[in-house]
């Protein structure tokens, strides 16, 4: 019967797949070999796995050690397999055997002396084991409480190679003294809370409604206005309406940002990027020689706000499509392709026109109807019919002083709202992008009201597209009333919504020459 390999789990981007390290020593002249596409980092390793195997005192002497890490068509990065690359010789060379099981793997760099070590990628390695299905995972004496109790897997903590051997025998190990706290590690669960508050914008009474419908479906949304009329602040007081994240989602974001080496603790709010319109497409979408995560992965489970879209390039705007329609970027380069969850709200914000007053009461437009088409085609129409909202605001006097709902009081009914989605798909998605099968299949419509809305969208020329994004903003307006059904008024404030975004994305009309 042939024996359990030693497992580790490699990553492809945030992808996770398992990895066999099998090992042969046989009788020939000394060499340490691995195979398997490996790159530079676990080359290197045989040195490392060298030194701990001297260290335990293996009889090495005349033997050619060839490791092999599978699947042998995959390409191996990062110094992660170091342990398990030395428990697959031991086992070759010890005659007590040490015993492996298929619910194990380890996840650990190895010193020069033979301790563990921590490496770049360990969080989104752990996160992806469990979703591997890994019951008990190896690691180095690392912090970590942080990862939640929730997580289906246990996870050990060992300090040396010793501990690590005499764990696998089922010898007693106590508990690691000295603990490394991991990278980036926050003190508060809590962070990125906003710094405004939905009771301090004055007025917007219908934009605050769109975006309390936005964040409750996870729709997308667009406002266009002159300077100063609230669009920034709007935005900033937004992310404070949505949802704590659930512990998996919490791990998720974490491990994206441990990837791209960006600064951010373990928190249960949502992330919210602000990318400059100067960025680059690469930056925005991820890449670069070694492909790392972009602004989009970046707000994974969050928002991304762009604002000045205007200013933005076309092709970069452009590049946005895809991952708004799939949730995940996938970033090809000749050695390897990668994949990064970039399942985001996306929030813009953008002035008419160049000067910024075109529609306005307070001041002249000064730019011609060529440089105002030209300011608005930045953003492509396939990618403004993927927006659910495009509210055009006003300036709003600071007379305005009717009571506002605070920002906790409209992140509760959001919640819920949530939580009926999460029942109703199984935590698969909002109404805003799961599937739209799935979403026909468990909207509680009448078919006499999708015959309805068919017959309205064929009669304003809208898309099938937009004929979906209907029933989504139906279904969150419905699960903000906590009614199962979609009601009528549900239907009437979506068909609203989309007659508001269809004016406000009309060109404005270019006079023919010679014509007043």
């Amino acid at each position: 019967m042939r024996r359990m390999d030693v497992l580790s789990v490699g990553l492809e981007g945030m992808k996770g797949h398992m990895v066999r390290v099998e090992a042969k020593v046989r009788s020939d002249k000394e060499q340490f070999v691995i195979v398997g596409l490996p790159d530079a980092s676990i080359k290197e390793s045989k040195e490392r796995v060298l030194s701990c195997l001297h260290a335990l005192d293996a009889d090495l002497d005349m033997k050619k050690v060839t490791v092999h890490l599978s699947p042998a068509d995959k390409r191996k990065t990062g110094t992660g397999y170091d342990a398990a690359m030395l428990v697959a010789v031991l086992r070759e060379v010890l005659d007590e055997p040490i015993p492996f099981d298929d619910r194990t793997c380890i996840l650990a760099s190895l010193s020069l002396d033979g301790r563990l070590e921590p490496f770049h990628g360990l969080i989104p390695a752990i996160q992806q084991a469990v979703q591997l299905g890994f019951k008990r995972i190896l690691l180095p004496p690392v912090d970590v409480r942080q990862l939640g109790d929730s997580l289906p897997a246990e996870l050990v903590t060992l300090s040396d190679t010793r501990q690590l051997l005499d764990y696998l025998r089922g010898q007693l190990v106590m508990e690691t003294a000295d603990v490394q706290v991991m990278e980036d590690r926050s003190d508060t669960a809590r962070t990125d809370e906003p710094s405004t508050d939905f009771s301090s914008v004055r007025g917007h009474h219908d934009v605050k409604r769109a975006l309390e419908v936005a964040a409750a479906g996870g729709h997308h949304v667009l406002m266009t206005g002159p300077p100063g009329c609230g669009k920034s602040m709007l935005a900033d007081a937004f992310p404070g309406i949505l949802p704590d994240l659930p512990n998996d989602e919490m791990l998720e974001v974490y491990s994206v940002y441990h990837l791209a080496k960006e600064s951010r603790g373990f928190s249960v709010r949502p992330p919210y990027r602000s990318p400059h319109h100067s960025a680059s497409a690469i930056s925005l979408v991820g890449g670069g020689t070694y492909p790392k995560p972009g602004e989009i992965s970046l707000a994974h489970r969050g928002v991304l706000f762009l604002d000045e879209l205007g200013e933005f390039s076309r092709k970069t705007l452009d590049m946005l499509r895809q991952p708004m329609e799939s949730g995940e970027v996938t970033i090809s380069r000749v050695r390897q392709s990668v994949t990064y969850p970039a399942s985001f709200l996306l929030l813009a914000a953008t002035n008419p026109c160049p000067c910024g007053y075109y529609g306005s009461s307070e001041r002249y437009c000064t730019c011609t109807p060529q440089q105002i088409r030209a300011y608005q085609l930045k953003a492509s129409g396939p990618l403004l019919d993927r927006l659910d909202f495009v509210l055009t605001l006003k300036s709003v006097g600071l007379k305005e002083d009717t009571p506002a709902e605070t920002s906790v009081a409209i992140r509760e009914r959001v919640t819920r709202a949530h939580g009926k989605q999460q029942a109703r798909y199984g935590g698969d998605g909002l109404n805003g992008t799961v599937p739209g099968s799935r979403l026909l299949a468990t909207s509680g419509l009448t078919d006499s009201q999708l015959e309805r809305i068919g017959t309205l969208c064929f009669e304003e020329k809208w898309s099938n597209r937009t004929q979906v994004k209907l029933i989504r903003l139906a279904r969150t307006i419905a699960d903000l009333a906590g009614i199962d059904t979609v009601s009528e008024e549900a239907i009437q404030e979506a068909v609203r919504w989309k007659r508001q975004a269809a004016i406000a994305q009309q060109p404005p009309i270019t006079q023919q020459p010679g014509k007043e």
